[in-house]
């Protein structure tokens, strides 16, 4: 069995064939047992990939408006195959086909089946969003901070002042009430922390500023001003 014996056997498995290359792969299961057992391979290699998966009706117009908007996107002559769609919703069992298919010692085989196999865009998570109010008496503005989930990455849009002698330090307050700090803000600039280790800041989750010695709080915990304070939201 050659690499493209196994490649149509796979493309059947998976139903990528058009009308007439389906007809004749049909027909060579019956006069040849090698490639129909290089089939029932496969297939059984991806029975696995729907259990659990609920089958959905996708609308009537889904199908041709894909197929419009492919031939619209797609290079001249560019030969591509879309019937897959006709079988039921497009689940997450795309992308664990790929998973299987790296077993296979084959480096041919996996990138021919690859290359049938739409790449779906995950949309990145949105960025949480918190005004931090200023504690009173204080005469500061209130100042806005944006965290970004993909980067774990913690920006303010405001500069943080502080005395020379004292560092203005970020902390995270869960429902737990219990302060866990985030790192020093540089003096004079816009703060970027990067939330580091296994950390992961949630919505309603409170963002605080206090004002701490050189260095940080020796305690872990703050011990000077709050300057400022406010939970985070999904923008």
């Amino acid at each position: 069995m050659n690499s493209d014996d196994q490649i149509l056997a796979a493309e059947l498995a998976l139903g990528l064939l058009d009308d007439a290359e389906h007809m004749a792969a049909r027909q060579r299961l019956l006069t040849d047992p090698d490639f129909a057992a290089e089939v029932a391979w496969w297939q059984d290699r991806f029975a696995g990939l729907a259990e659990g998966t609920a089958a959905v009706e996708p609308p009537s117009a889904l199908l041709a408006r894909i197929q419009a908007r492919l031939t619209q996107a797609a290079p001249a002559g560019a030969a591509r195959r879309w019937n897959w769609f006709t079988g039921g919703a497009l689940t997450g069992a795309l992308a664990a086909s790929l998973a299987a298919l790296l077993l296979m010692p084959d480096a041919k085989v996996i990138e021919r089946v690859r290359e049938r196999v739409v790449e779906i865009p995950v949309a990145a998570p949105a960025p949480l969003v918190a005004v931090l109010a200023p504690g009173e008496g204080t005469g500061r503005e209130p100042v806005a901070a944006v965290y970004d989930q993909q980067t774990r990455t913690l920006r303010l849009t405001a500069t943080i002042t502080v005395p020379a002698d004292r560092a203005a330090e970020l902390w995270s307050i869960g429902s737990d009430n219990v302060p866990r700090p985030l790192g020093l803000l540089t003096a004079g600039t816009r703060g970027a922390i990067r939330i580091e280790g296994d950390m992961v800041l949630q919505p309603d989750e409170t963002i605080a500023i206090s004002i701490e010695p050189v260095g940080g709080s020796p305690t872990g915990q703050p011990t000077g001003e709050v300057i400022a304070a406010g939970p985070l939201v999904t923008s």
